[in-house]
């Protein structure tokens, strides 16, 4: 394949995203997923970054609950589809693995990691990223339970 097929190149990131964290933090992040899962993971939050992006850019969600709920799930098929074809699998195959909540949790997760890794202290390692989002799990348990309580 050449240098400029998007599937390779976002393979190739998704592996050196791998390459940048340490097997303590993965296993603490994703628990005792296997290698295949974790380059997964990472290529699903890879494609749903710029999924969300794209459509953002093109038709971004009004006002409305519906709108919003609309453009969530435009969002999500549009993942499964790409991640679908990247993997080589069918549609069901892919939506069954990012269906999963845990899975789910853990991309977009690593989504925000790499936004905020792009954002933050280019001192930071991606790593260090992680590991800050992995600590914040609780804080942000915390607070939904607060809200959602009432």
């Amino acid at each position: 394949m050449s240098e400029e097929d998007p599937i390779q190149q976002d393979r190739n990131l998704a592996l050196a995203y791998l390459d940048e964290l340490d097997e303590e933090t993965m296993r603490h992040a994703w628990g005792e997923r296997s290698p295949e899962d974790r380059r997964r993971i990472v290529l699903a939050a890879i494609i749903f970054g710029r999924q969300f992006e794209e459509k953002m850019a093109e038709n971004p969600p009004g006002p409305r609950q519906e709108e919003k709920q609309r453009f969530l799930m435009s969002l999500m098929n549009a993942a499964i589809s790409e991640f679908a074809k990247y993997e080589g699998v069918d549609q069901s195959e892919a939506s069954r693995f990012l269906s999963d909540v845990n899975t789910r949790d853990y991309v977009l997760e690593f989504n925000e990691v790499l936004d905020a890794y792009d954002e933050d202290d280019p001192e930071l390692t991606l790593d260090d990223v992680f590991k800050r989002a992995i600590e914040a799990r609780k804080e942000k348990a915390i607070r939904a339970q607060h809200w959602s309580s009432g």
